[in-house]
C-alpha cells in the first residue's frame, strides 16, 4: 500500500477511537474491507488497497454524528487524500467509491458498487450483532435489528454482484437464527 493510502487509512481509523456504536465500529470497517476484497477477487478487480481505503472511510462521518454520513464521509476522504498530495482524479474516485453506499443508492463506479455490496453484506454478519450483544444490548440496537429484519425481503436483489448475493444466501440462515435469539432476550 502506498504511503498516502496508509496515512489516510490511519487517519480514518483514528476517528473510531472514541466510537461507542458497536455495529458501526472499526471492526465493521475491517469486515467491509475484507468483503470488498472478496467481491473484487470474484470480479478480477485488483486494486485492493484502494478498496481498503474506501472501506475505512465509508462510515467515518457516523463517528462524528454527521448525516447524511455517506456524503459527509466521502467529502472527508476526498479532502484527506488531497491534503496528502493525492491527485484530483484519485480523490474523486474515492469520493465516488464512498458516497453511494446506502442500500437505496445507485453507485456509478465499480468501486462504489463493491463498497456498497461489502457494507450491506456486513449488515447480516453474525459478528456485527454479537458485538452489539456483548457491548450492552439496548433499544438502539434492537431498533436497528428490527429495521434490518424489515429489509430481508429486499435482499438479495439489493446487491449488485452475484458473488455478494451468494454470500448473503449462505449467511442468512445463521443471521435469522441469531436475530430470533436477540429478539427473545
Amino acid at each position: 500500500m502506498n504511503q498516502v493510502y496508509k496515512d489516510s487509512v490511519a487517519k480514518a481509523k483514528s476517528y473510531y477511537a472514541n466510537n461507542t456504536d458497536a455495529i458501526h465500529d472499526l471492526t465493521h470497517s475491517e469486515r467491509v474491507a475484507e468483503n470488498a476484497k472478496q467481491i473484487a477477487k470474484s470480479l478480477g478487480y485488483e486494486d485492493f488497497d484502494f478498496l481498503e481505503l474506501c472501506a475505512y472511510w465509508h462510515d467515518v462521518a457516523r463517528t462524528l454524528h454527521k448525516e447524511p454520513h455517506e456524503e459527509v464521509g466521502a467529502v472527508m476522504a476526498k479532502e484527506d487524500l488531497l491534503s496528502r498530495g493525492a491527485g484530483e482524479n484519485e480523490a474523486n474516485k474515492a469520493y465516488e467509491g464512498i458516497r453511494f453506499h446506502k442500500s437505496t443508492a445507485s453507485p456509478i463506479t465499480i468501486e462504489g458498487k463493491i463498497i456498497r455490496d461489502a457494507d450491506k453484506l456486513d449488515i447480516y454478519s453474525i459478528v456485527r450483532w454479537e458485538n452489539a450483544r456483548h457491548s450492552g444490548w439496548n433499544e438502539t440496537y434492537a431498533e436497528d435489528l428490527r429495521k434490518t429484519l424489515d429489509k430481508v425481503h429486499n435482499y438479495p436483489n439489493t446487491f449488485t454482484y452475484d458473488y455478494t448475493k451468494q454470500e448473503y444466501e449462505k449467511i442468512l440462515p445463521s443471521f435469522l437464527k441469531l436475530a430470533q435469539n436477540l429478539q427473545d432476550t
